[in-house]
């Protein structure tokens, strides 16, 4: 039954309202609701179960579900359906329906704007549907029985239709759609037509007709081939890269690279003339693979190429002079698992010997080795979770006058990837503002951790004890709880914590303060007994904290040395009996700058044993990041093995490696003694990850370029190069922490005030987004043409033109892929004011990322065998 209703709004500007009343049948009858109510409207801003009050009479306890579809920017199609908590009837108890809305932004439309959105119905769904008649011009000749494929868009919710010849009638929901159309073509792709609309945006409403119409251009004719490699996978090609070239009429056209298995096709070929498709010779292991030709007439058809075993012609190449190659395994601990190395010559000579066992022996191969300089490759190996490299002293071998060689390679383990608390494959989290909607965005996500800034002020709250009601700890483990419940995914809250707030500056008088440390270290300690106290059978890990941001880069560009003077065991001691906790601070713990690290390590390990823990370090710790645009000359670098100064120039590899020598150093991942308050002597252990940030705004606002912030995937290249020699030179997980998700815009986006859209690379870069690929005209000008401060000129270039310009990229593939080769584990994304998951942050600017992270979900990147 579909009824009739009274709406009366409230146009707050940011939390408008509604009261909808005297609900009834259309003929004016009363109404006996049996089973439930729906609402379906539409709202300038989600809306949660919070959000709604419904008054009854007499009282009855509904349950209420809410479908959430972004149709535009910032503005919601809402489906409400309320039923009897008892599963009964709720006949005409319902007197008003009162909600609020959370304005995605404020230039969002009026909610009573959408007034003609809402409709009602009783025991059945809503009849919101208008017709949509598509008058579609007779199929051109050639293309009688191929399918036309019409979609429309509204937002995230689309409509695909098969309109045929003739006059077609179909049943849309109301609304603005975006219409599109592919063109028209066999299934060969040998004959196609484009297609014209008579409109691009079709308005449907309710219960009235709406006209587009359908013509055809010219058709036009071409050649197809489906070019495919079949071999064994015994032979020895199986694995390899093979590069193809397509000829037309004797002229390269195209060139890629195809392995044993795959197909691809080639399709808008002439008619007239012939190709010739072609793989480059191989030579491996002696080998010489030459490939036959597939030569045929372009002639309007589709054409099957398939090279196999019988396309290839072998040759030895065995040189006079070869030399024999021993392979020396040096394991520092044994591991039941494999690994290849690969030896490429100058002159495209290779060898590849496979299935190298990863524990300590020598291996003979019978190839004998060419006379020349070849280039080692040996990937890194990822074991039941543990990342293994496969080092060795020099990256090239030279061969000559046949002397016998020894190549001697070292196993050693690096990460484990498993850590406690998170999935056992890459996983991704963001951050949490607490507003009611979080939770549906997280779920939506389906992300697996969320975090938040712990404390009142998120910064340590070092003037005093903080009230224990102003501590999220407990709300956010909630949240997180929350989100599992809606979607059954284990989801971690992780808590952002300062002990000691060096991002401040003034770092000499704050880190000298003990009163500061005093109540910090209090407050601290507060935030871990929530935590702990939260662990049950089901959350065996009740929390992760992340600790003292900018801590470790501040110090680490000042040059402090482990016995750097800090007070730490009088305000760590009156911090613990402020509680009331009777542990005595162990004697490893000392009024230095390691003591201060080892003491915060200590009190996560004896106040909250079950919470997971990381430390927190930055791209800028070896004294900036410009050498993440191109690699840069500091004059006073740290040296964390000899205590001094110098002038360094740094890469990405040699400033992850001087900041895990720096945290090795003070003492982030060592254990500390210590005493239990019932006798017992236990170990606290260091830290369980270390997490890397850069800079969390989004790329094309004020506040990241103008502060020489603005990636192309090239830096965000050399960003996670950096986290991959961090975690090798530490041998811990890395955790990326505040990546901006944002996204870059497309031409045929519209682009308006950039301090209002929150555009970016994060996103792009992490998760692909193919409709860029690798093309700087594919980006929207409004980007391109944003002008660069003098004074970033010579690291980012004038503009962001000239910096994606720079150098090859593309965004067609998702980056994260080799990310646990890299030490990476987890992926935190977002911040209080940059864009990441939830829709509450940057004008729902997160909504594109949570779809992708929602379609990762479906096949995340597990940590190897």
């Amino acid at each position: 039954m579909q009824l009739d209703f009274t709406l009366n709004f409230n146009n707050d500007t940011w939390y408008p309202t509604l009261d909808i009343t005297d609900f009834k049948a259309k003929a004016g009858a009363g109404i006996d609701i049996k089973e439930k109510m729906v609402l379906t409207f539409s709202a300038p801003g989600k809306i949660t179960e919070g959000d709604i009050t419904i008054s009854t009479n007499p009282w009855r306890e509904l349950k209420t579900q809410i479908e959430s579809t972004e149709v535009s920017n910032g503005v919601f199609d809402i489906k409400l359906t309320i039923t009897a908590a008892d599963g009964g009837a709720i006949g005409n108890a319902i007197a008003q329906i009162h909600m609020g809305v959370n304005v995605s932004s404020d230039a969002a439309p009026k909610w009573s704007s959408f007034k003609d959105s809402f409709t009602v119905a009783a025991d059945e769904e809503t009849s919101v549907a208008g017709e949509l008649v598509v008058n579609c011009a007779a199929l051109p000749a050639g293309l009688e029985k191929s399918v036309l494929e019409l979609v429309l868009v509204r937002g995230e919710k689309k409509e695909i239709l098969h309109p045929k010849a003739g006059m077609n009638t179909f049943s849309v929901n109301a609304g603005t759609w975006i219409a599109t159309v592919a063109e028209l073509r066999t299934a060969e792709g040998t004959v196609r037509a484009a297609v014209k609309l008579s409109a691009s945006e079709v308005i449907i409403n309710k219960g009235q007709r709406s006209q587009l119409d359908i013509s055809f251009a010219r058709t036009e004719r071409s050649t197809t081939l489906d070019v495919a490699v079949n071999l064994p996978a015994s032979h020895a090609l199986y694995g390899e890269d093979l590069n193809v070239v397509c000829l037309e009429n004797g002229i390269e056209k195209l060139r890629f690279t195809m392995r044993a298995g795959q197909k691809q096709r080639l399709e808008n070929l002439p008619i007239q003339g012939n190709y010739s498709v072609r793989i480059h010779d191989v030579h491996l292991n002696n080998i010489h693979y030459v490939f036959a030709a597939a030569n045929g007439a372009l002639d309007n058809k589709l054409h099957d190429i398939v090279f196999s075993d019988a396309q290839i012609r072998q040759n030895d190449e065995t040189q006079a002079g070869s030399a024999k190659l021993t392979i020396k395994v040096n394991a520092v601990k044994a591991v039941a698992a494999a690994f290849d190395l690969r030896l490429i010559g100058a002159d495209a000579r290779q060898y590849l010997f496979a299935g190298l066992p990863m524990q300590s022996g020598s291996h003979a191969p019978s190839v004998t080795l060419a006379q020349g300089y070849y280039q080692i490759i040996a990937a890194t190996v990822i074991h039941d979770g543990v990342v293994h490299y496969i080092d060795v002293a020099s990256q090239t071998l030279r061969v000559e006058n046949g002397s016998p060689l020894t190549l001697t390679l070292t196993v050693t383990e690096g990460a484990n990837l498993r850590v406690k608390g998170f999935p056992d494959f890459l996983s991704f989290g963001g951050c949490a503002d607490m507003s009611p909607s979080n939770v549906e965005d997280f779920a939506e996500a389906r992300i697996s951790s969320l975090f938040k800034y712990s404390g009142d002020d998120g910064m340590g709250d070092a003037s005093g004890y903080l009230d224990p009601a102003k501590e999220p700890t407990t709300k956010i483990i909630q949240m997180a709880r929350d989100v599992e419940a809606k979607t059954g995914d284990k989801v971690l809250p992780v808590m952002v914590s300062y002990t000691c707030n060096l991002s401040l500056g003034d770092v000499e008088r704050i880190i000298d303060d003990p009163v500061r440390h005093q109540f910090s270290f209090a407050n601290f300690i507060q935030a871990l007994q929530m935590a702990q106290a939260m662990k049950d059978d089901a959350h065996p890990v009740p929390a992760g904290f992340i600790v003292n941001p900018d801590y470790l880069g501040e110090c680490q560009k000042y040059g402090f040395s482990p016995d750097y003077p800090i007070p730490v065991r009088k305000p760590l001691a009156e911090a613990l009996a402020h509680h009331g906790i009777n542990i005595a601070v162990p004697a490893g713990i000392t009024d230095t700058l390691k003591g201060y690290i080892k003491g915060v390590n200590w009190m996560v390990r004896a106040i909250a044993p079950d919470v997971v823990l990381g430390w927190q370090l930055n791209l800028w710790s070896v004294g900036g990041s410009q050498w993440v645009y191109n690699d840069f000359t500091y004059d006073d670098v740290f040296d964390p093995i000899d205590g001094a100064k110098k002038k360094m120039t740094i890469t990405p590899e040699l400033a992850g490696k001087l900041s895990a020598q720096y945290a090795l150093l003070v003492g982030v991942f060592e254990d500390t003694e210590y005493t239990r308050a019932d006798g017992i002597k236990a170990i606290a252990k260091g830290a369980d990850f270390m997490a890397a940030d850069r800079y969390e705004a989004d790329d094309f606002t004020a506040r990241a370029y103008k502060n020489g912030y603005c990636y192309t995937p090239y830096e965000w290249d050399r960003t996670f190069d950096f986290c991959a020699s961090l975690s090798r030179h530490l041998r811990q997980p890395v955790l990326p922490w505040q990546v901006p998700a944002s996204r870059l815009a497309t031409v045929s986006e519209q682009v308006g005030e950039l301090e209002e859209q929150f555009w970016g690379t994060g996103g792009s870069y992490l998760m692909g987004h193919p409709e860029i690929g690798n093309s700087v005209a594919a980006i929207n000008a409004d980007l391109l043409n944003i002008e660069f401060l003098d004074a970033h000129a010579g690291m980012m270039g004038h503009n962001a033109q000239e910096l994606f310009s720079r150098h090859q990229w593309d965004f067609t593939e998702p980056k994260y892929i080799d990310f646990p080769s890299r030490g990476i584990f987890h992926v935190q994304v977002g911040g209080g004011a940059t864009t990441g998951v939830v829709s509450a942050v940057n004008r729902n600017s997160s909504r594109w990322m949570r779809a992708k992270l929602k379609a990762y979900r479906d096949q995340p990147v597990k940590f190897g065998q």
